[in-house]
């Protein structure tokens, strides 16, 4: 029986009831599918704080010359398949070979051999972009490594020298060198594991502005359970936030110590509706637009008229 117990206060003997005591319950201890536990670590230091952010372009170019310059092809090839699938840094540390390469053909994949993702649970296989083809194989050429060896089933990150030689790298030693290249290279703001992985949503906004289906498309990259996290988690609302403090600092300049007169400007209703809701409304506004181009009578485009506003008042948030 555990020993540890827990005591009911001792005003219950002043009425004559004898203490109680229960056995103290030890806390679940949280489990991969396999059955093994998790390893989970918190690394929050007190009284600084945690998030880390997306690398700017100029910066991404930066830290990978420096690794490349000074020869560190793990750190190299991580950040490149960081950056480019979006992984955690924990899953890309458990990489084999085999995530890569067909062992029948010897050929490399399109997409990655499916991964369970360690803290979701969730299922993954993101594709093999061009970047990261050519990272891969400058990785083999560099390090002389044979992916063949052992039926394409050795880890592809282990450590090459030291007491540890052979056994998977971890997850603190590459975020220590990707630490130490920050700072050489001169990035000011706060980057770690996480960074690349939120730098891929970033540069993905950027690339398909005017993409409606964009941050569902991330949200399921992510594995995130709605956009709202994953707007956060990429770097758009921090964005947003820094904006209002960017307008404020200027209304201050202009308004308040500036000899700018402040016109107020009525509220203008806005309503907000979601992307799918959206594409539905316009595609019924084009459609009237075409069926009713030729037609005089003023009846039928009030009427057209009306339906589009029914649909928006119907789905508006």
């Amino acid at each position: 029986m555990n020993t540890n117990t827990v005591k009911i206060t001792p005003l219950f003997q002043k009425v004559g009831i004898d203490i109680i005591e229960f056995p103290q319950q030890d806390k679940a201890t949280k489990l991969k599918k396999d059955g093994t536990p998790k390893n989970i670590v918190c690394n929050k230091k007190k009284g600084k704080k945690s998030e880390v952010y997306a690398i700017e372009i100029p910066d991404i170019k930066k830290l990978i010359d420096f690794f490349y310059q000074n020869e560190m092809w793990q750190h190299y090839l991580i950040f490149v398949l960081s950056c480019n699938m979006a992984r955690r840094i924990g899953d890309t540390l458990t990489l084999t070979w085999e995530h890569f390469f067909n062992p029948t053909t010897g050929a490399m994949r399109n997409d990655l051999l499916e991964i369970v993702e360690d803290k979701t649970d969730k299922l993954a296989n993101p594709h093999i972009n061009s970047a990261c083809k050519k990272a891969i194989l400058l990785y083999i050429e560099k390090t002389g490594i044979n992916p063949a060896e052992n039926n394409y089933k050795n880890y592809v990150f282990v450590q090459t020298s030291g007491n540890y030689k052979g056994r998977v790298i971890t997850d603190d030693g590459y975020r220590k060198g990707l630490k130490k290249a920050a700072v050489q290279v001169g990035i000011e703001y706060n980057i770690g594991t996480h960074s690349p992985r939120k730098t891929f949503g970033m540069i993905s906004r950027m690339l398909h502005p005017n993409d409606y289906d964009s941050m569902e498309l991330l949200q399921t990259i992510y594995n995130h359970s709605d956009t709202k996290t994953t707007n956060h988690y990429i770097g758009l609302t921090k964005k947003k936030i820094d904006t209002y403090y960017d307008d404020m600092g200027s209304f201050f300049d202009d308004y308040v110590t500036g000899d700018k007169t402040y016109m107020e400007v009525a509220e203008q209703p806005v309503v907000s509706i979601d992307t799918n809701s959206l594409r539905d409304i316009i595609k019924v506004a084009y459609k009237a637009g075409a069926e009713n181009a030729d037609n005089t009578d003023p009846v039928i485009h009030i009427d057209a008229i009306n339906k589009i506003i029914g649909m928006i008042e119907g789905v508006a948030k």
